[in-house]
């Protein structure tokens, strides 16, 4: 249940097969790398949320390049070896392999768990000609807990291991760049303005999260609500940059900041709101009012 990420249903005969990717492939080498250091992600009232993961740098450019380097290795202990590398933008699914490859199992948030990392983790991977000595699958560690689903804000995991994106947070305020998020799940998004961890913070896992993560976090998961909703397409790119933040765009980025204004029970943001109340952007427009009439109900 994919709602409008339609790109997952391409080439959905090379998402578990390697080979037809790269045909050479004999194995599958699977890294996970943390970004977390375990430590509560805590906000100021009045504050936005972002989620952990797009804390540190995006992690597509910096993990690509640990994984060349680590197939440049292999070129030199191995010669004439062949390999190539997969970072989220190929269609092999990394976390299946990831599974067998005995890194974790996919827990009932439909997230893959380590027994030593938690869920906070990238993954990448190197698919190569060679034949690796291989590692068994993750036993699942889930027993009868419940925690994530019962911490979901939006009942998106329907059942263990079924997440429905047409209610999940994470993919209204990441993936979902255009139109309006539906009306009933917005007071459900809390101060949420890009992702949301609400099933990872409930996971006991996640206790494990090494204090020195791969990757660290560059920017506070507290957002000033204020700042950023004054932020010009410029000046949103510039800040932005190079970051997981600028997947949604400026536009999407903005609605996001208005609804959190709305949730906030902040009368300081009526202004402003009020202003976007006029835009010429109709989303904008309508999210500024729904969320100044959330206002007076939390007032």
């Amino acid at each position: 249940m994919h709602a409008g990420m339609t790109y997952m249903e391409r080439r959905p005969e090379q998402r578990d097969a390697v080979a037809r990717w790269f045909p050479k492939a004999r194995s599958v080498a699977l890294c996970a790398f943390s970004y977390s250091d375990g430590k509560p992600a805590a906000t100021l009232p009045g504050q936005g949320r972002l989620s952990r993961y797009c804390l540190p740098p995006d992690y597509h450019d910096v993990l690509r390049g640990r994984m060349e380097s680590l197939l440049s290795w292999l070129r030199g202990a191995v010669p004439g070896a062949e390999g190539r590398v997969f970072v989220d933008t190929s269609p092999v699914l990394e976390r299946l392999h990831a599974r067998l490859a005995g890194i974790g199992w996919v827990g009932k948030n439909a997230m893959l768990i380590s027994r030593r990392l938690g869920s906070y983790f990238f993954l990448a991977g190197l698919a190569t000609d060679l034949e690796l000595d291989y590692d068994p699958p993750a036993a699942e560690h889930c027993g009868t807990c419940t925690r994530c689903l019962d911490a979901c804000p939006t009942r998106a995991l329907s059942a263990p291991r079924v997440l429905d994106a047409s209610r999940c947070i994470a993919y209204f305020t990441v993936e979902h760049r255009k139109g309006s998020i539906p009306a009933d799940l917005r007071p459900a998004h809390g101060d949420r303005v890009f992702g949301c961890d609400a099933c990872q913070e409930a996971c006991p896992w996640n206790r494990f999260s090494p204090p020195e993560p791969a990757l660290r976090a560059e920017r506070s998961p507290g957002l000033d609500l204020d700042a950023a909703a004054r932020l010009s397409p410029d000046a949103f790119a510039a800040a932005y940059r190079g970051t997981p933040l600028q997947r949604t765009g400026h536009a999407a980025f903005l609605r996001n900041v208005l609804l959190a204004m709305g949730n906030s029970g902040e009368r300081r943001f009526a202004p402003i709101l009020e202003g976007f109340a006029r835009s010429a952007d109709p989303v904008l427009a309508e999210q500024a009012r729904w969320s100044l009439e959330r206002l007076s109900a939390l007032c």
